[in-house]
């Protein structure tokens, strides 16, 4: 494999319909010193043939585990920078340009940038923008927030890591930068470029429900840490591009946030009835 300044590790299950336009994106680029390998978890749809056709390199995946995939993928990597990008985003043609020449200035570790909708809806346009001025903010965290989906990373580093956690279904960008934090890595994120964002599971499952699932996340976190894999079902369900075209969410019920929040915690039953009554009248919260 031919070393390049940036090697695009992209993770796929069944992403025919998105996958296409996003390499065609890459193939356009100004700056075109990088490779590209997708890593396919068994699609049963056309992508590994689809992503040959546009001379991407192909891996299989024997996992369906999309933070084991791109560890993976970054096995493959000979380049100073890996990337990781979803299947899903869309990239203007200079946006791979300007990132190169903002590393070659100042030398950051690792970096992201600001997002746009896939969508002209202005409630879309409003959440892209709190979600970029919400990566601002933390970006100097001891866990700086940052969104999987586009994440460029030194090689040497992302080894010095271990890659990321694939323990953990949901936050795994989050985890890995809080630990590049501890160890005194540079971390930005950038304004310009802007990279097109996927708001397809939003759409899916509607703005109101998803942040229903973010609180619902969040509030599991501080409690107990981070997200089991066993958890995670009921929030992220790995199903790639099929969840789109058939996929249902599991329903988080009450009962089921409850058993999930105080598992493997040693808590009374006096305790456990305070809880549920002073969580009755949110109990909408879970429907």
């Amino acid at each position: 494999m031919t070393r390049t300044f940036f090697t695009i590790v992209i993770p796929t299950l069944n992403e025919e319909k998105r996958l296409p336009t996003l390499l065609s994106d890459l193939e356009k680029q100004t700056f075109n010193d990088f490779s590209v390998i997708v890593v396919d978890a068994m699609s049963s749809d056309a992508t590994i043939r689809l992503a040959r056709q546009h001379h991407a390199r192909v891996v299989i995946s024997n996992k369906k585990n999309v933070s084991y995939q791109r560890n993976l993928g970054a096995k493959h990597s000979q380049s100073e920078w890996t990337v990781f990008m979803d299947a899903d985003n869309r990239i203007p043609k200079d946006y791979l340009q300007k990132i190169k020449e903002y590393v070659e200035i100042y030398s950051p570790d690792i970096l992201s940038s600001w997002i746009v909708p896939d969508s002209r809806l202005k409630k879309d346009k409003i959440t892209a923008t709190l979600m970029n001025i919400f990566m601002e903010i933390n970006k100097n965290a001891s866990r700086p927030y940052i969104l999987e989906s586009m994440i460029f990373i030194k090689t040497k580093i992302f080894q010095t890591l271990g890659g990321f956690n694939t323990d953990i279904p949901w936050g795994e960008g989050e985890d890995m930068l809080g630990r590049a934090h501890k160890m005194g890595f540079k971390f930005e994120m950038l304004r310009d470029p802007k990279y097109t964002y996927s708001f397809r599971r939003l759409k899916k499952i509607g703005t109101f429900k998803m942040l229903q699932k973010i609180s619902q996340i969040e509030i599991i976190k501080m409690v107990k840490g981070d997200l089991t894999k066993n958890d995670a079902h009921f929030f992220y369900p790995m199903n790639g591009g099929t969840f789109y075209k058939n996929g249902e969410e599991p329903k988080m019920t009450l009962q089921k946030f409850i058993s999930i929040l105080f598992q493997d915690k040693e808590i009374s039953s006096k305790s456990l009835k305070s809880f549920k009554k002073n969580i009755d009248p949110w109990k909408s919260f879970f429907r």
